[in-house]
């Protein structure tokens, strides 16, 4: 038994958790945690107490009508959970977090405000600030005293009028995708305090370790409030009555956006090609809606269609826009922790001809859907619409068995569908979806058009160290040596072997490692940075991320790191980044998929012959937000000192303008990159002559 206190409201109450039959495990899918564990606790507990990594209002679409009915006689829930929540919901901010920003108040009803706005969160943000306003709900932010990571375990107590606990332990978060049957798969282990024994011990055990949290008594674990002038605006928005929760619609409507005018025609010539082709469009010009007025007009007859996407990131943003464009349609995830398309013969329902089955969505990773598994499950046909997003991704060796699948009608998107350095995987992506539908949408369109914003670019040329400078010298003789020896094709040119380009990748390494790239970046955040602006540092490897945060945290600034190795949690890095900006510093994870539309500079200290890499970089600045009307672009560009004693650095610079030039040229400064254009010509280099596919040594 515990000491948690219980009101006298909740007294009145004759619930009895004991009278339940609870399982010791649930499992979704297997067991419905939902309706036969946690629903069955909360109509016969009086308090339920919950410590947990995250917790969102999304919850309630889920557990709604029961938490409104728990509230109305007389429950109180308590919850302890992260500041790494969900960048729409109001409990994200934890004190911790606020003290690095300095207006928690303002940030929470920001974003209370947006959740509010949207109308598939609009009945969660009420029962929220009802709960809260009702005093039904109080919540507490947790985080970890030494600020390492996150606070991330999960345990929930249900306490009955009788004094009676049921508490549970597992993987489950207090969120939509915790919970509900479509979302995670999550497991949970159920102590009972009435069966005695070692499970009344481990009730016992979590009630007391809750109470510690709460108490703020807890020598690792720093508890704090939300703040007093949040619940006051949250008063504003709370029902007057928790019972009017209950007859507010929650349906989804579907969203009301039209096509531009590019958009139309862009399908219009996807279908004078037999709907088949590629959306060659620049980042940030629409070509995910695109794709879905083609999906929409698919699934309107009851067919199925099939996306492919090659990251996890944008699995879920496929999925959430879907919803919205879509609602009708019956979605299926695969890939990325989602496995339900595994089980009997779903797969196959979900992409048969039959068009009595309604229209239905399967959004797949690629790795995923390169299986034989998932292929053999497929029911393939003319019925059935693929698009690919990123398209480029799907002509590696492995993902390219997916275009083993027949389909009456393919679509490609990318804005740069070419595969560098890979004329093989190139070649099948085109022989499967198709040419590019005219006309390509590029950055100057992009821009010209609106979609974009208009940018300034700052080059700034920098120089190998001596050291540097003659172990490139070194490698490049070697270089030299080993292409000697390299075989000769029919036309009379060299074919680099596999060790040659090895040998190359290995020297480009000294560029882009180059430690005045870590000057260069203290320098321009110092004198450039101010308060309020969101900066973006795309660094080579982790060597070079670390050497840039502890130079920018000499100057006395505050970057934030974000890749896929770092500590703590990338998500709620990445919500705290989007509201309140500040440095962010990241390796290549940013090239793909993460999008970030406030963002207004860059700094690139990742060196690349690749045209994709640094599209894709300069895409993430150029996206339009409110406000914004312009972006800042800071490049630094390797070049030797002395043309004629670093000869062999030439070929450096020459990969260095492939990126300059293509900047420069779509810049509002178009002058910009005079003084680099400059140096080119004095070594005797055209710079607008150049091959863009030439070399290899940046394909890693």
């Amino acid at each position: 038994m515990s000491n948690v206190a219980i009101s006298d409201d909740a007294r009145t109450f004759s619930g009895n958790l004991a009278a339940l039959d609870l399982n010791t495990e649930y499992r979704s899918l297997k067991d419905d945690p939902v309706g036969n564990f946690y629903v069955r606790c909360l109509r016969e507990a009086s308090t339920y107490d919950r410590a947990v990594g995250y917790f969102r209002s999304t919850v309630f679409l889920v557990v709604g009508p029961a938490i409104i009915e728990f509230a109305r006689r007389g429950g109180t829930i308590r919850i302890i959970c992260s500041p790494a929540l969900d960048h729409e919901d109001v409990e994200q901010i934890a004190a911790g977090y606020a003290q690095r920003s300095g207006d928690i108040a303002t940030s929470l009803i920001a974003q209370f405000d947006a959740l509010l706005s949207d109308h598939r969160t609009t009945l969660a943000a009420r029962t929220l600030a009802t709960l809260i306003s009702t005093e039904s709900l109080e919540i507490k932010i947790a985080e970890r005293r030494d600020r390492r990571g996150i606070y991330h375990e999960k345990i929930g107590i249900f306490t009955d009028c009788l004094g009676n606990q049921a508490s549970f332990k597992g993987s489950t978060n207090e969120t939509w995708s915790g919970w509900h049957s479509e979302g995670n798969f999550e497991s949970i282990e159920v102590f009972c305090g009435w069966r005695g024994g070692l499970e009344a011990h481990r009730v016992e055990r979590h009630a007391r370790h809750f109470e510690l949290l709460w108490s703020q008594q807890d020598p690792d674990i720093e508890v704090s409030d939300v703040p007093a002038t949040v619940k006051e605006y949250l008063q504003r928005y709370a029902a007057t009555k928790l019972e009017e929760l209950i007859t507010e619609p929650s349906q989804r409507e579907p969203s009301r956006r039209s096509p531009l005018a590019h958009q139309t025609t862009a399908i219009d010539g996807w279908k004078a090609q037999g709907r088949h082709g590629i959306f060659e469009h620049a980042t940030g010009s629409g070509k995910t809606f695109t794709a879905i007025i083609a999906l929409r007009e698919h699934l309107a007859n009851g067919f199925p269609a099939i996306v492919l996407v090659p990251s996890r990131l944008l699995l879920e943003q496929w999925a959430e826009e879907l919803a919205d464009e879509i609602p009708d349609a019956v979605m299926l995830l695969a890939g990325a922790g989602h496995n339900r398309w595994k089980g009997s013969s779903r797969l196959r329902g979900m992409t048969d001809a039959d068009t009595s089955l309604g229209p239905r969505l399967v959004v797949a990773m690629m790795p995923t859907a390169s299986t034989e598994e998932f292929r053999n499950g497929v029911s393939q046909g003319d019925h059935l619409l693929v698009v690919a997003d990123e398209v480029h991704q799907i002509g590696s060796p492995q993902n390219s068995l997916f275009l083993q699948t027949e389909a009456g009608a393919r679509l490609g998107l990318s804005a740069t569908p070419q595969r560098f350095g890979d004329p093989e995987g190139t070649a099948k992506i085109f022989k499967y979806f198709g040419a590019v539908v005219p006309p390509p949408i590029t950055l100057a369109d992009a821009v010209a058009s609106g979609r974009l914003v208009p940018y300034e670019y700052h080059p700034h040329p920098i120089h190998l160290t001596a050291s540097e400078a003659d172990e490139w010298l070194k490698e490049t003789k070697a270089i030299q040596l080993e292409i000697a020896r390299s075989k000769t094709d029919e036309g009379g040119r060299k074919v680099l072997s596999e060790r040659a380009r090895m040998m190359l990748i290995k020297r480009a390494r000294i560029a882009k490692k180059a430690s005045a790239k870590v000057r260069l970046a203290a320098d321009v955040l110092k004198s450039e940075f101010e308060n309020g602006q969101s900066w973006l540092i795309y660094c080579e490897d982790g060597g070079q991320l670390t050497d840039v945060l502890i130079a920018l945290r000499e100057q006395g600034m505050s970057p934030i790191e974000y890749h896929s190795n770092m500590r703590g949690d990338r998500d709620a890095t990445m919500d705290w980044f989007k509201s309140y900006g500040g440095i962010l510093v990241s390796i290549r994870c940013l090239d793909e998929g993460v999008d970030i539309p406030a963002v207004s500079h860059a700094l690139i200290l990742a060196s690349s012959q690749n045209p994709r890499q640094f599209i894709q970089r300069r895409g993430r600045v150029l996206r339009q937000a409110p406000g914004k009307a312009l972006a800042v672009i800071h490049d630094a560009i390797v070049t030797p000192v002395d043309p004629e004693d670093e000869k062999d650095q030439l070929g450096l610079l020459r990969a260095e303008l492939v990126r300059s030039v293509e900047f420069a040229n779509h810049a509002l400064n178009r002058m910009a990159g005079a003084e680099l254009r400059e140096i080119a010509i004095n070594m005797g280099i055209d710079p607008d002559g150049f091959d863009e596919r030439e070399g290899d040594e940046d394909d890693e």
